[in-house]
């Protein structure tokens, strides 16, 4: 183990909480463990307050999140399972409306599993393009909640580069968090909990914004990525420097790096993220391990995961609708 300077305990606060038959506190802090929270000797998170880890003590949540908006591009339109042998997806016999529908029912039931717990308030936008007003309108009533706000938007320009400026351009209105998902990725129920507690925590920590990508990809394991690791909310996140376009980042670090995250859409990349790698290099950039989202594309869409039972649970949901 490295060698550690620790802070010098103050005496008369040791003997005061002696005196007070408090004796669970950590020796290198001196901050009393758990005095005000039930936890069953685990650790706990005060979502905008305080974390605490058995390890570690306690953390002051000095990165408060105000609001998230969540931008969410779909296009059902597009050929799907029988369009060309290299494009089919992993879950067969379904059509892209099924597909997006499904998706955004594992996205509804992660936003509601935070927000029962947590007062945030979340924007959902759907960004809709080349779709129909009866799908539009169909999902619009799959999404139907108490726990947070859904806007419908049109592209302006259609195709994935004019969907992707569309959110760049709606995202311009955020307040703080700003979440940009495509649609084809199946959200496990813990998604948005733990990717607000992780960049409130990690943040509080490195007290600069960063980046989240909430998806585990296998191609992060076949690249040398000069790499840390951090200990979100449950979930251990690591530092990378490539991913696809469902991320999470400040409004902050939207208008510092307006023109590099706009030219994924403006210009023609290979690949189509590529300008997203130069802001890597200014900002943390992490994903967890463990997945928390699934990219339903062409392949296994993470490592070691249990998609399919995921996919099975919100598929009933879908049916029952």
């Amino acid at each position: 183990m490295f060698s550690r300077s620790l802070k010098k305990q103050n005496k008369f606060k040791r003997l005061l909480l002696k005196l007070l038959n408090v004796y669970a506190y950590d020796k290198e802090t001196l901050n009393i463990i758990n005095p005000y929270y039930k936890n069953n000797n685990g650790n706990i998170f005060d979502f905008n307050n305080k974390s605490f880890n058995f390890s570690k003590g306690y953390l002051d949540l000095t990165r408060k999140i105000k609001k998230l908006d969540i931008f969410f591009r779909y296009s059902p339109n597009n050929n799907l399972w029988n369009s060309t042998i290299r494009w089919k997806r992993i879950v067969p016999n379904i059509d892209k409306k099924t597909l997006i529908s499904v998706c955004l029912i594992s996205l509804r039931e992660s936003i509601i599993n935070f927000t029962n717990q947590n007062k945030v308030e979340i924007d959902l936008h759907l960004i809709s393009d080349n779709s129909s007003e009866s799908f539009d309108n169909e999902i619009i009533n799959i999404l139907k909640s108490d726990s947070f706000n859904v806007i419908k938007h049109n592209t302006k320009i259609n195709g994935n580069r004019g969907s992707y400026l569309e959110c760049c351009d709606q995202a311009e209105k955020s307040e703080d968090l700003i979440l940009f998902v495509e649609d084809d990725y199946l959200f496990e129920p813990n998604c948005i909990d733990e990717i607000l507690s992780s960049f409130s925590k990690i943040s509080s920590l490195l007290k600069e914004d960063i980046i989240l990508c909430p998806s585990d990809y296998p191609f992060f394991y076949d690249t040398l990525f000069q790499t840390s690791l951090f200990i979100g909310k449950e979930y251990k996140w690591r530092v990378v420097r490539e991913t696809l376009l469902t991320i999470l980042f400040s409004k902050d670090i939207l208008i510092n790096n307006r023109q590099l995250i706009r030219k994924v859409g403006d210009t023609i990349n290979e690949p189509f993220e590529k300008p997203l790698h130069q802001v890597y290099k200014r900002y943390y950039c992490l994903a967890p391990i463990n997945t928390l989202c699934h990219h339903l594309s062409r392949s296994v869409p993470s490592i070691h995961e249990n998609w399919k039972s995921t996919w099975d649970k919100n598929f009933a949901l879908y049916k029952k609708i």
